[in-house]
């Protein structure tokens, strides 16, 4: 038997790995705090099962004891795949250097810390919590995702002792947390990341424009007479010509669509034609990898080689997302990855997590966040509260 068909049948099976809702993603029980400050149980819309691609293999007989160009290609796509991107290169470690070195405390109780919230802060930070834990071995970090709106919802229930939002809460949200502890809510920013709309990286679509995301994402599309169905509506020139694009997103609790919408469709909905929910942001940058008709919305740090983030264009002349134009503002839609949580006051927080946030805020920490391929924050960011490094060292 060939390599061939086998390394097929994993990658088929890898894509639809990819696509599928974890259990969690799916549990109807999960609550959210609105915006307003209340809390509400989401509806979920049902999910239609993504196209399957027409994947044609080759027969045992037609394939050459040689390793072929063809399954080269294939090995090299799933490789692509599943590959992470790194964020190191020299930008990324001149501006890694920058940032102090981390001196551990000796008397650091041992304790747990439970961290709820962004799913496109989770991995990133699972792997600060791997070297955290490294330092302080008699403390665990518990990370959960389910979205930023989710990570309120813990905190105001006193569940968590951070959420990690990818999203401002409102005046509402602040104001219901503040009641229900009795305690000040902090927001600590840890990195930077940007709403990216992906496609297939086959996909030759220069850049979109506020607009043109208005009438392919919104039910009413309130910036264009018409929706926009078709990839030849989008560029008239696309050689994907009048086929439509199916939309990859996650749900309304995500702090990546609250962005989004408020940038080119703030009160409207997202449309129901053709339209995938993913549990999360790497499931969504997958189908653009798998799919070449696919258009997904994501952050930056989900990434993959076989997936591009177009330019976006708010009226000023398209942009990419880079390190520098994400850290200096110019792309279109960039957020701050926070954490948040509740104290009486600033001589209150309790010291394993002010020894947490600065670790986030070390060389060492922020190392961590680029090996992710997340963008580490712009040093004016740095909450007070943490203090001021001393001999560029947080002691």
């Amino acid at each position: 038997m060939t390599r061939f068909p086998m390394i097929a049948s994993l990658l088929a099976l890898a894509v639809a790995a990819g696509c599928e809702k974890s259990p969690a993603a799916s549990a109807g029980s999960t609550q959210e705090l609105a915006a307003d400050g209340t809390l509400a149980v989401p509806q979920r819309e049902s999910r239609e099962p993504a196209p399957t691609p027409d994947v044609k293999l080759p027969s045992a007989a037609a394939a050459a004891p040689a390793m072929s160009a063809a399954e080269q290609a294939l090995r090299d796509a799933a490789k692509a795949l599943y590959t992470p991107p790194t964020g190191y290169d020299d930008e990324v470690s001149e501006i890694i250097s920058g940032f102090p070195a981390y001196f551990p405390e000796d008397d650091l109780a041992a304790r747990s810390l439970r961290i709820i919230g962004s799913d496109s802060m989770g991995p990133m930070l699972t792997s600060v919590a791997s070297r955290f834990e490294g330092v302080y071995p008699a403390i665990a970090v518990d990370i959960r995702q389910g979205g930023s709106a989710r990570g309120l919802a813990a905190l105001l229930a006193g569940e968590c002792d951070l959420a990690a939002i990818s999203d401002r809460p409102t005046d509402a949200q602040r104001a219901a947390i503040e009641k229900a502890t009795k305690k000040r809510l902090f927001i600590a920013p840890v990195a930077l990341d940007a709403v990216c709309v992906f496609v297939n990286r086959d996909n030759p679509i220069p850049s979109l424009t506020r607009q043109q995301c208005n009438g392919l994402v919104s039910i009413t599309h309130s910036l264009t007479p018409q929706p926009i169905l078709r990839w030849n509506e989008l560029d008239p020139n696309s050689p994907l010509g009048g086929e439509f694009p199916p939309l990859y997103v996650m749900d309304g609790g995500s702090g990546t669509m609250h962005a989004f919408t408020e940038w080119c469709m703030p009160g409207e909905r997202v449309t129901t034609i053709l339209c995938y929910v993913e549990p999360g942001p790497s499931s969504v940058v997958n189908a653009c990898c798998a799919y070449p008709l696919a258009i997904g919305v994501a952050g930056y740090g989900a990434r993959q080689p076989r997936a591009r983030a177009v330019p976006l264009d708010s009226g000023s002349g398209p942009v990419a997302p880079t390190v520098g134009t994400i850290r200096d503002r110019t792309y279109p839609i960039v957020r701050s990855m926070s954490l948040a949580f509740v104290a009486a006051d600033e001589a209150s927080i309790p010291p394993a997590i002010m020894e947490w946030l600065q670790f986030c805020w070390s060389e060492d920490g922020q190392d961590a966040v680029a090996q992710l391929g997340i963008v580490p924050p712009t040093l004016d960011m740095m909450p007070a509260f943490l203090g001021t490094p001393k001999d560029d060292l947080w002691k």
